[in-house]
């Protein structure tokens, strides 16, 4: 089949280069340029780097609802929509000019966490597994009946990092398997149940930094959910301190202060003390410096028991 690709980030990205050894890529859309870190250096998005590396045609619109896109794809003639974390919705319109519409790989267990972050938020709220899904685009957001699904355990080591490469690469398994059996046209895609629907927004700045109050359980899912960028973020010495990686231990210390550090490991890292527990910290990134473990933290910052991280 001719398929325009819709994607943006390594998720994406991921799942074109396995469907770019099987199938016809006639075009590729991606999110514009953004600038990026503390340069605000522009930096192309993962699936740009990979259409230009295989001359493939490429757009970048501001805004897909012009007449001059949807004239773009009129005359391009695709048979399918491929979509993949894309970060736009694509108009209803546009859905109806391919033949096989639109489809597209979405890293949830429909319809359980709709929208814009299904990864992060399945780690925030301490999920043990999730999945992708192959979906029947409409004009809804993540709304469309579903072709296929498969599941995959969390790993309790995993972060947004990690178990987007396993679901990237899990969903373009399932979408080369999938494809086949959309364009035999001998079963139909299954409604999703509205009932059980949940939407996973992203996650806003002001979730980022930690709160020494929550239980520790949830401290350490946020701290994966966020890990390794942007990084969940508490204050020690009056400096941003994001923690990066970080295990749970369920003992409770009664003569120190929430957020205190109570045990020093200089093999292991540090702990500090919760709510219902401690949380072993053992990567960390300071402000303004490269990611350390967390016993290199240790030796570089002298830490001392007592301290605390607010």
């Amino acid at each position: 089949m001719n398929i325009i690709f819709f994607g943006t980030p390594i998720f994406a990205r991921i799942i074109l280069e396995r469907l770019y050894t099987k199938e016809k890529i006639i075009a590729i859309f991606t999110q514009p340029d953004k600038p990026k870190g503390r340069g605000k250096k522009i930096e192309f998005s993962p699936v740009k780097q990979f259409a230009l590396e295989k001359n493939i045609i490429l757009f970048q619109p501001e805004n897909l609802k012009s007449r001059e896109v949807e004239n773009i794809i009129l005359e391009l003639k695709p048979d399918i929509f491929v979509v993949a974390s894309y970060g736009k919705i694509i108009p209803e319109n546009l859905l109806k000019i391919p033949p096989y519409g639109g489809i597209n790989v979405h890293a949830s267990l429909l319809p359980k966490y709709r929208g814009a972050a299904p990864i992060e938020r399945a780690l925030w709220n301490c999920e043990e597994e999730t999945g992708v899904c192959i979906m029947q685009m409409e004009k809804g957001l993540d709304t469309g009946p579903i072709w296929s699904e498969r599941k995959i355990i969390i790993d309790p080591h995993d972060n947004r990092e990690t178990l987007t490469l396993k679901l990237a690469n899990l969903g373009s398994e399932l979408l080369l398997e999938t494809l086949p059996i959309i364009k035999e046209g001998k079963i139909k895609p299954i409604p999703q149940d509205e009932s059980l629907a949940t939407y996973a927004p992203k996650i806003s700045p002001s979730e980022e930094k930690i709160d020494w109050n929550n239980p520790i359980k949830n401290i350490w899912c946020q701290i994966r959910a966020l890990s390794p960028e942007p990084g969940a973020y508490t204050y020690f010495r009056e400096g941003i301190l994001k923690i990066l990686k970080a295990y749970p231990y369920y003992e409770r210390i009664e003569d120190f202060p929430l957020g205190s550090i109570i045990f020093i490991d200089k093999k292991k890292g540090f702990a500090v003390k919760g709510i219902d527990g401690i949380l072993w910290i053992l990567e960390v990134k300071p402000e303004n410096k490269k990611k350390m473990l967390a016993t290199d933290f240790l030796n570089g910052y002298r830490l001392k028991i007592g301290e605390i991280l607010k």
